[in-house]
């Protein structure tokens, strides 16, 4: 960094003191080469403390946000798994393999996350070294989000328009804000189990609360089935088919199979957090029962299938006007979306769905799923 960056920077709060008292490294200044000047320098900062001492309050509650630790990923395998995840020895496998979207302070407001490759933002420039108050929602948000959340907001799958909100110059900060990303002071000492559970997470209600018309008169404010926003205004998005088998070469370890861009409804599987719908846009995330077996830990067949593996979705691929509400030929609801053919192609999730292409059924699918299938005469 040199210029008027340099300048910009070393004029700035986070420049006012020396290099070494972030990044460590040669103390008394008395190097004379590279080397000895990085000696027992700290890459990021930010991951053993460095944001502490001003940011106090939200590094607190940072600490025990889905964000930074994925206590929801933990939860799943707790629920899958029949176990206790903390203190089982679970957490040295799960930081191992899984935890590699876990981030810093700095790897969201100063460089590019390291599951992305980490280093200053490649695309722009002029934000090396800068200290962002808003990540850049492509190279920071999407770049780990990238490939559902960014692919819907952009309109990247084929066939999709762009998300309303984008289209409108939105970026992800006018929805999702710095209290839902760092965790609030709800939560400090303990953590949240799912990213439904965040009480600072955006709702459709915050902005669009009182929109009347007769569609909505008929799905929404107790006048019929009470159905989430994005089944009406959602496109199709992608769906995994059977990440996570096993194979025969235990160097490969899964066979991740290609995603199916698709649209489903289903029962709502998590009445617990959003109770208020009858009917969900749900989204495929099948997973293997002997996807741990390597950490000593093999799903238990009774409590592996207690969680549907057709899950609760917000899609961020929003449109006034989709499939199912844009109806053909002057027709009515009844010929865009309640006359949905069965099958893959159909809107409804029904029993059909949960079978192999040979009519096999499986573990994954059938028993855990089959209470949220929309039954054929509704």
């Amino acid at each position: 960094m040199t210029g008027s960056k340099l300048s910009e920077f070393l004029g700035s709060v986070h420049g006012s003191g020396t290099c070494q008292s972030c990044h460590q490294g040669a103390a008394d200044l008395t190097f004379e080469t590279m080397d000895e000047a990085h000696t027992g320098m700290i890459r990021d900062p930010s991951a053993v403390g460095a944001c502490d001492g001003c940011h106090a309050g939200i590094v607190a509650a940072n600490a025990n946000s889905l964000h930074t630790n994925l206590w929801g990923e933990k939860k799943v395998i707790e629920q899958r798994g029949d176990c206790t995840f903390e203190g089982s020895g679970y957490e040295t496998y799960f930081d191992q393999k899984c935890a590699g979207c876990h981030t810093t302070c700095g790897q969201c407001h100063v460089s590019r996350p390291n599951s992305v490759g980490g280093g200053f933002p490649k695309t722009f420039t002029y934000l090396s070294h800068s200290f962002q108050p808003t990540p850049h929602m492509t190279e920071q948000c999407t770049a780990c989000h990238g490939s559902r959340v960014g692919t819907d907001f952009l309109g990247q799958i084929e066939g999709n328009l762009p998300d309303a909100h984008y289209s409108r110059g939105m970026r992800c900060e006018a929805c999702h804000s710095a209290e839902e990303i760092h965790g609030d002071d709800q939560h400090v000492g303990d953590h949240y189990e799912h990213r439904y559970e965040v009480a600072t997470m955006p709702r459709c209600e915050d902005c669009h609360d009182g929109v009347s018309n007769s569609y909505h008169s008929a799905h929404v404010g107790g006048f019929g089935p009470e159905l989430q926003c994005q089944v009406c205004h959602s496109q199709p998005y992608k769906n995994c088919t059977n990440c996570h088998n096993l194979i025969a070469d235990p160097e490969e370890k899964f066979d991740i199979e290609p995603s199916r861009v698709q649209f489903k409804i289903a029962r709502n599987p998590r009445t617990d957090y959003r109770g208020e719908y009858e009917f969900v846009v749900v989204r495929h995330v099948p997973v293997d029962p002997g996807t741990y077996a390597d950490w000593g830990l093999t799903l238990d067949p009774a409590s592996y299938t207690s969680l549907p593996t057709w899950k609760y979705a917000s899609p961020h691929n929003i449109r006034r006007w989709t499939a199912q509400t844009t109806l053909p030929d002057g027709g009515s609801c009844s010929t865009s979306c309640h006359g949905t053919p069965d099958g893959p192609e159909g809107f409804f999730l029904r029993e059909s769905d949960l079978y192999e292409a040979d009519g096999v059924t499986r573990l994954s699918d059938y028993d855990a799923n089959i209470g949220i299938v929309i039954e054929d005469d509704r």
